[in-house]
């Protein structure tokens, strides 16, 4: 929010809940629209971005849903886990 000297964006950013991917550079150079991005691979479950965010931010009744992805990194399974312990 500091960094973008707009106040209320996290607020803002979190309501929308549409977060989107961060990609890996591989190599350093120019992007364009129109340059192709390939995926290498698409997991096969119906988790998303998106899901986990709302899960995590705003509707935990959906951490439960998170748990075929095994992709997601130790700290969201801890987090997943602790929060749907009954």
């Amino acid at each position: 929010s500091a960094m973008l000297q707009e106040r209320g964006w996290i607020k803002t950013f979190t309501q929308a809940a549409i977060p989107g991917a961060y990609l890996r550079v591989l190599a350093p150079g120019t992007v364009r629209a129109g340059d192709d991005i390939i995926v290498e691979h698409r997991p096969h479950h119906d988790v998303t971005i998106g899901l986990v965010f709302r899960a995590r931010m705003s509707e935990p009744e959906l951490l439960p849903q998170l748990a075929v992805a095994n992709a997601l990194s130790a700290e969201i399974k801890a987090e997943v886990a602790q929060r749907t312990r009954r």
